[in-house]
C-alpha cells in the first residue's frame, strides 16, 4: 500500500514539473515573417550529411562495373552493356 502511494505522489510530481516546465520554456519558435528568420533556420546542417542516394547509388552499380570489366568476349561485352544501360546501372558519364 506504501509503495502504491508513493507511486501514485510521484507521477504526480512528475506530471506536474513537466508541465510546468512546459508552460515556462517555449517548445518552438515560429515566425510567419520569412524576413525574421535567423540564419540558424538554413539548411547549413543537412551541408553536413553525406549524400547518401549517391553512396547508394555508386553501391548498387559497382559490381555491375566491376564484372564489366572481366567480360573479354565483345558480344558479350556489347550485350551487357546494352542491358546496363537500359535498366539504368551503367554510369551517366560512360554512356556513350
Amino acid at each position: 500500500m506504501k509503495m502504491a502511494i508513493s507511486f501514485m505522489a510521484g507521477m504526480a510530481v512528475c506530471s506536474l514539473l513537466l508541465f510546468g516546465v512546459r508552460m515556462v520554456l517555449p517548445v518552438s519558435a515560429v515566425t510567419d515573417d520569412p524576413e525574421a528568420a535567423s540564419e540558424n533556420t538554413t539548411d547549413s546542417l543537412l551541408n553536413l550529411l553525406p549524400d547518401i542516394e549517391k553512396i547508394y547509388r555508386e553501391s548498387l552499380m559497382m559490381p555491375f562495373i566491376k564484372a564489366e570489366s572481366k567480360i573479354y568476349d565483345e558480344d558479350i561485352a556489347e550485350y551487357y552493356r546494352a542491358l546496363m544501360d537500359k535498366t539504368g546501372l551503367a554510369p551517366q558519364e560512360a554512356q556513350p
